[in-house]
């Protein structure tokens, strides 16, 4: 996947002291975008991956690849020499956290990446610093100075605009491919651990991932497969009976009990004034959760 660049100015590394500490809590997370932005911010592609968290110790040399949740993902294991090189002028442990792909499309490569095997063509899109104290900026530019003269066919430094407005940038993103685009608050600290206004993303279509709380059998074409599943969404049960194949419909009706408890991702229009979900469709059970 190659992300063209941009007639515009992005981020430029400066001299500033990294600060690297492991954080107590998992991965920052976004909201969604509503047309307001931050006093000074940068935009970004929004890569359609699973969220990996990466710790590498340059001094015992070792690497760990975890979802944010804190699962380990063995697929990516054959990458730990390359994130040592690629850290190796940063003393102890560092933490990037970054989205891998792998496959043709999300779900192919779930798959994928939650495998035990090596994903021999999973690439990394590095975007920022957990540990790092400093503000988005500093964090950035922190791993501008980390990827200088790196160069990798598999472990990518996502690029950063801010000469250009949301929209405009998520026009040129979708047209490259990618799920949408990043708005990202230029003085914002790393919040560890929640879904913080400092990131906004913007997407076609709004999405969530919901607990999966029934599944119910379906009538006349849909007898014996299931008609819709039933989701938990901010204290809302929500049925969703679109956006599924007859071979899912029949899976998740063969593995009923299996699947109640799993993570469904849930597209929406827009949320309802009650806070429910307006025209709901599954787009896939989250393997990686």
């Amino acid at each position: 996947m190659v992300i063209d660049r941009l007639e515009t100015a992005p981020i430029r590394p400066a001299p500033i002291k990294r600060v690297f500490n492991a954080p107590a809590s998992p991965a920052m997370l976004a909201r969604l975008f509503t047309g307001e932005t931050p006093a000074r911010f940068s935009v970004e592609p929004k890569i359609d991956g699973v969220r990996v968290i990466i710790t590498a110790d340059t001094n015992l040399k070792t690497v760990r690849f975890q979802t944010r949740n804190g699962n380990e993902l063995l697929s990516l294991s054959h990458l730990s020499d390359e994130i040592l090189h690629l850290v190796s002028g940063v003393p102890g442990i560092t933490l990037l956290d970054a989205e891998a792909t792998s496959g043709l499309g999300f779900f192919d490569g779930v798959g994928a990446l939650r495998s035990k095997a090596s994903a021999a063509d999973a690439c990394l899109w590095v975007f920022d610093l957990p540990a790092h104290e400093g503000t988005q900026e500093q964090r950035r530019n922190a791993l501008c100075q980390i990827f200088a003269g790196y160069s990798s066919d598999y472990i990518c430094l996502i690029p950063s605009y801010t000469e250009i407005s949301p929209m405009k940038a998520y026009s040129i993103f979708r047209a490259q491919g990618h799920e949408g685009a990043m708005v990202k608050d230029l003085n914002s600290k790393y919040a560890k651990g929640k879904r913080s206004s400092a990131w906004l993303k913007i997407k076609d279509k709004d999405t969530a991932d919901c607990v999966i709380i029934e599944i119910i059998e379906g009538r006349g074409k849909c007898a014996k497969m299931a008609g819709h599943i039933v989701v938990s969404y901010n204290g809302h049960k929500v049925r969703v009976g679109t956006g599924m194949t007859d071979e899912l419909r029949k899976e998740l009706l063969i593995h009923r009990n299996a699947m109640i408890g799993k993570v469904a991702e849930v597209s929406m229009h827009m949320m309802t004034p009650s806070g429910s979900m307006r025209h709901p469709s599954l787009i896939g059970i989250r393997g990686d959760k």
